[in-house]
């Protein structure tokens, strides 16, 4: 990926090499950190804009991709999940019934491309209303991670597609 610096010269960003179960190359950047209080920010307005969202960490080195492939250490576009789940032997989880933590959740914009994913971190009964409630935790970009209702998304991030799982 092609970047510039301060002075505006292009550089090319690192890449850490990482690649799908089967092999296949997944390009990848890496980006620096930005300012705490940049980051503090963010957080108070993600916070602001749903008041059960909580903070896990605060970090805008990778994003949503980077979290869920690549352990929090790059950005990886979204572009690439298609390949990554085929190549990984990921399939679609239709029964919320099935889900666990650690399954993918994929979201899209209302073009229908792949805009964000998370992972599902709890998933319980309610009885009241005899459906499950699924908390997802996600990198929102470069504004952090947070806990979140499956369906409790910046509407910049998209809406909720489906989820996968790589268990057999």
């Amino acid at each position: 990926m092609v970047l510039l610096n301060e002075q505006g010269n292009y550089l090319i960003a690192p890449e850490l090499p990482l690649a799908t179960k089967g092999g296949t190359p997944i390009p990848n950047e890496q980006r620096p950190e930005d300012a705490r209080v940049v980051m503090a920010a963010r957080k108070d307005q993600v916070i602001r804009g749903g008041p059960e969202r909580r903070p896990r960490s605060l970090s805008a080195t990778y994003n949503c991709m980077g979290m869920v492939f690549a352990n929090r250490r790059v950005w990886i576009d979204p572009d690439w999940l298609g390949m990554i789940l085929a190549d990984d032997g990921y399939s679609r989880v239709r029964d919320e019934r099935e889900l666990q933590p650690g399954d993918v959740v994929v979201y899209r914009s209302s073009a229908g491309a792949v805009s964000h994913v998370g992972l599902v971190a709890e998933v319980k009964p309610n009885l009241r209303e005899g459906t499950w409630e699924v908390q997802v935790l996600s990198q929102w970009g470069s504004t952090g991670e947070y806990f979140h209702r499956v369906d409790d998304l910046s509407p910049a991030l998209g809406h909720f597609s489906g989820y996968w799982t790589e268990r057999i």
